[in-house]
């Protein structure tokens, strides 16, 4: 009896085999990568064969095997998991590499601000020269110089409007842009300077009236002797000067006076 039990369990154990009883399926792959590869590769190779030998029998056969597709989906989903875990491993570092660039860029940014307002204007000017166009963030020096670079002209220009006025800024103006040329920094500001030191003493001048006579006068004093002198070059050099060409140019603009043929009573 017992005899008979073992050998029909034989039997059905021997009947299934065949059937698939031994198959790995994807639970078992899932555990087993490296199998799960070599049985793709096995598959995949076996279905090329079969493409080769046009054998459409055994193509299908091989591209319906229940183990080879468990393989292939095993594979596939364990490559993925490789490429999504180097991914974050590589996200990560970026953001750790980017953190670190982005404090360091603070520290230089701050020192750079620091500099930049304290070193010469000369000195200040000459940075533009390394900043050109750029792709992506400039680098700190560039940053600063470009946020500051407004600010520290106008600084300059203040200072050197201080430091001269009338006259004595025109021939600052003259030497710094014969040494430099037009675009020199200390000419740059100086050419600012003068226009922003005319313009606002006509200003004054045309809503002062007794101020613009005064100085109109003092003119019309040197000049018309001159004129009845017939001493054009002297007449032409005293109008140009700072004083009188302001004066000339508020008479033109507000009182029309004329051009310091007699005194304004």
């Amino acid at each position: 009896m017992k005899l008979k039990i073992i050998l029909s369990g034989l039997f059905v154990f021997c009947t299934l085999a065949p059937a698939g009883f031994f198959d790995n399926d994807k639970p078992y792959y899932d555990k087993h990568p490296k199998e799960a590869e070599a049985k793709f590769k096995e598959c995949d190779k076996a279905i090329a064969h079969a493409m080769i030998d046009q054998d459409k029998e055994k193509y299908n056969e091989i591209l319906n095997d229940v183990e080879c597709k468990a393989a292939k989906q095993s594979y596939k989903e364990h490559k993925q998991k490789i490429r999504q875990v180097k991914y974050e491993a590589e996200k990560k570092r970026r953001a750790e590499e980017k953190a670190k660039k982005d404090a360091q860029y603070k520290i230089d940014y701050e020192e750079q601000i620091e500099l930049q307002k304290k070193i010469p204007y000369e000195d200040f000017v000459k940075i533009n020269k390394s900043c050109g166009l750029s792709f992506g963030r400039p680098t700190a020096e560039c940053k600063v110089h470009g946020e500051l670079k407004h600010m520290r002209k106008e600084q300059s220009v203040k200072e050197l409007m201080t430091k001269y006025q009338g006259d004595a800024l025109r021939a600052y103006k003259k030497k710094a842009c014969d040494k430099e040329g037009t675009f020199g920094p200390n000419c740059d500001v100086s050419l600012e300077a003068v226009k922003r030191d005319y313009e606002g003493t006509v200003a004054m001048l045309t809503s002062d009236k007794e101020a613009f006579k005064k100085v109109y006068n003092e003119c019309a004093k040197i000049i018309m002797p001159l004129r009845k002198k017939m001493k054009w070059e002297k007449i032409n050099e005293t109008i140009i000067t700072f004083k009188c060409s302001t004066a000339l140019e508020a008479s033109r603009r507000t009182y029309d006076a004329g051009a310091f043929v007699k005194l304004i009573k």
